[in-house]
């Protein structure tokens, strides 16, 4: 008996109705949300246009707005380099056929992978404890007493500890995706390489690299969202902190901790809901953007090494 295609779509019809409804819902009341004045206390608001949008991008908070969506981008760009750097060296090193107990090794540098993130986390929070902390403990050790680096307190020193435990937890990720790619290279093209005269890093470079980049881009590009969306890490450390002044984010507020602390920290007196929806739609489209841009990439490697 043969099935139409219209009775496969009846069939599949429930299924996407409830798929629609529970992924749209919330994206359509928060962007109806975007366009009105409502608060904590304002039971009675209205329509405002894009005067929320406004505010956020050239108006009274746009210092502000900016000044998270610049640290977090930052955030973004450190990480995920350190990850490609973290990973690539790590995976080379696996594949290296000179490196003995590969499958032990393999097995420990996942383990921070495999490790509950807020263990790990909590565990670096002790790490960097000014004053009991094994880090500074050893730099105490070698630099005398006064010694010690204020990880938790300082705004630089804080947020270079938010990218170290952030790396810690995600350059094995890395790590598999390009050991993979690396298994799959032709060892006649590096032969043919040395063969013609190249060095190591020639090899690498002109050979091995573009022949990497068809699994490297999406990684990064979903790697980049992730990190960007990045929350219960860096709130288990710093909570947004350290905060230097009454009126700014603090040093480690990236967007998801930034509209947490708007939404439900304790000094948020009267939330604006109206605000923080429209923040919400313009990370979003910050979000979709890169999404769609990661499948670019990835039909258009597709169709180059195909």
């Amino acid at each position: 008996m043969k099935v139409s295609r219209l009775q496969i779509f009846l069939y599949l019809l429930p299924m996407l109705l409830t798929i629609l409804v529970i992924n749209m819902t919330p994206i359509v009341y928060t962007l109806y949300l975007s366009f009105t004045n409502n608060t904590l206390f304002n039971d009675e608001y209205k329509f405002v246009g894009l005067a929320n949008y406004q505010r956020l991008l050239v108006g009274t908070d746009s210092g502000e707005f900016l000044q998270v969506l610049g640290l977090t981008v930052l955030y973004v760009v450190v990480c995920v380099s350190l990850f490609l750097i973290v990973g690539m060296l790590t995976a080379l090193a696996l594949n290296n056929p000179r490196v003995k107990l590969q499958a032990l090794w393999r097995g420990i540098l996942l383990i921070p992978w495999a490790t509950p993130y807020a263990i790990t986390v909590l565990i670096w929070k002790f790490l960097f404890n000014y004053d009991f902390g094994p880090i500074n403990q050893i730099l105490r050790i070698f630099f005398g007493p006064q010694a010690g680096i204020p990880w938790l307190t300082e705004p630089f020193w804080a947020f270079v500890g938010v990218v170290i435990v952030n790396v810690w937890l995600s350059y094995p990720f890395f790590m598999i995706v390009i050991l993979g790619a690396l298994q799959s290279i032709p060892q006649e093209l590096l032969e043919a390489a040395s063969v013609d005269g190249a060095t190591p890093w020639q090899s690498f470079w002109r050979v091995t690299l573009p022949l990497l980049r068809p699994a490297l881009l999406p990684t990064t590009i979903l790697s980049s969202i992730t990190t960007f969306q990045m929350f219960g890490a860096v709130y288990l450390i710093t909570q947004g902190g350290p905060v230097t002044s009454a009126d700014k984010p603090g040093a480690t507020s990236f967007v998801m901790i930034y509209v947490y602390n708007q939404i439900l920290s304790g000094s948020a007196a009267n939330v604006q809901y109206a605000k923080i929806a429209a923040f919400a739609i313009i990370l979003f489209i910050i979000l979709g953007a890169l999404t769609f841009l990661a499948r670019a990439l990835g039909a258009k490697d597709k169709e180059l090494y195909a």
